[in-house]
């Protein structure tokens, strides 16, 4: 059995430094405190906490009562060490659990909606039966019909952070967003709709380093962004103060909206038909972003499925092939610059991505009936009238 601790009272640090500049150094602050080696001078681990022989009172389920959720929102920073030693920070106070690894929890469903955002090193969970391993900086949200379990195995030191949403708060926020972002749509949908199913959304960064380990620069500045607004989030959970409601409401639509900008989303579900549409929708922002040079080799380097798999998800959902679908979108494009522009027509063939007029030309009228300087006449004519 593992050893186990809880103590309600207001954590040591807590105590003494309830506010900290972003996530990023309340968690270095908290590593610092109690996963430094029991020798050293301020070291912790191990320390203050009771002896296996005065914990036989405790069961094993007792290390899952600091997941349930009372409130519409919670948060819980989680801190793992390569030794098996578990630190868990909430409202509620720490908590210590020391395991003998590897170790699976239980599987498991919460009555409510979870984000998890591994901050540093990676975590695996048990999701839809396989084992995934999510890496520093990545999201998950599970929904709460999804039964899952952690698992913990030796090795660096890891730090997760939980945002627990009960689900009719989740549905007021999101029913209070509104955004034409194919994205967004996607994202919101899938939080809203996919309930009958069971489900999670993975995030991505859509560059490659983790927020702790990211150089000067734009991507930057969007970790500094995202440190500051979870501490806050972590801030209005540990101190409740008149207006603070409305800021966690405020800061949960900036974080959604910075996944939706930011990342790639990924549902996974339990439903193909889910699963395809989710992923419908990321594939057409993709395509609709970059329609003048993509390619489905370039596809299977983003996406990781085989080439036929895009043409076979189009024809089924779209009723056009890949090849269709893009000159669809060149057409209109083209068609768009014709009509609200000057540029010369070979500056809108190259922009909708036709380095042969020829070529453009003869596409051009095939889709629309008329030629581009036809269809630009026309426009404007009726424009005027």
């Amino acid at each position: 059995m593992a050893d186990w601790s809880l103590r309600l009272e207001e954590d040591v640090l807590r105590g003494k430094c309830g506010i900290f500049p972003s996530l990023a150094e309340r968690t270095a602050a908290y590593e610092n405190f109690y996963l430094r080696p029991a020798g050293s001078a301020s070291g912790r681990a191990g320390a203050s906490f009771p002896s296996p022989s005065s914990l036989q009172g405790f069961p094993e389920s007792a290390s899952l009562d600091i997941r349930q959720v009372q409130s519409p929102f919670s948060t819980l920073l989680c801190l793992y060490d390569g030794r098996g030693n578990e630190y868990t920070f909430s409202r509620a106070g720490m908590r210590h659990v020391r395991r003998s690894l590897p170790w699976q929890g239980h599987y498991h469903t919460h009555d409510y909606i979870e984000i998890l955002y591994v901050f540093k090193g990676s975590f695996r969970q048990i999701l839809l039966g396989e084992q995934q391993t999510f890496s520093a900086g990545e999201f998950v949200i599970t929904d709460r019909n999804l039964k899952h379990a952690d698992v913990l195995e030796a090795g660096a030191d890891t730090a997760v952070l939980f945002l627990s949403l009960q689900d009719d708060y989740l549905d007021r926020l999101l029913s209070s967003h509104d955004s034409r972002d194919d994205l967004q749509r996607f994202f919101f949908h899938a939080l809203q709709k996919q309930r009958k199913d069971q489900s999670y959304i993975h995030l991505r960064q859509s560059r490659k380093l983790p927020l702790s380990q990211s150089p000067s620069g734009p991507d930057h500045i969007v970790d500094i962004q995202l440190s500051r607004l979870l501490e806050t989030l972590i801030e209005e959970d540990y101190f409740p103060a008149p207006g603070g409601g409305d800021i966690l409401r405020g800061n949960l639509i900036r974080l959604f909206s910075l996944l939706c900008r930011h990342f790639s989303a990924r549902l996974h579900s339990s439903s193909q038909e889910t699963r395809e549409r989710a992923f419908l929708y990321e594939l057409e922002r993709y395509l609709r972003l970059h329609f003048a040079t993509v390619t489905v080799y370039e596809l299977e380097e983003i996406f990781h499925y085989h080439r036929n798999f895009y043409n076979l998800l189009l024809r089924k959902y779209r009723g056009m092939g890949f090849r269709d679908y893009i000159q669809d979108i060149r057409m209109r494009h083209a068609a768009e610059l014709l009509k609200n522009t000057r540029l010369p027509v070979r500056d809108i063939a190259l922009s909708a991505g036709y380095r042969n007029n020829s070529h453009f030309y003869y596409l051009f009228e095939r889709h629309f009936g008329i030629s581009p300087a036809e269809y630009r006449r026309l426009s404007h004519n009726i424009e005027e009238d």
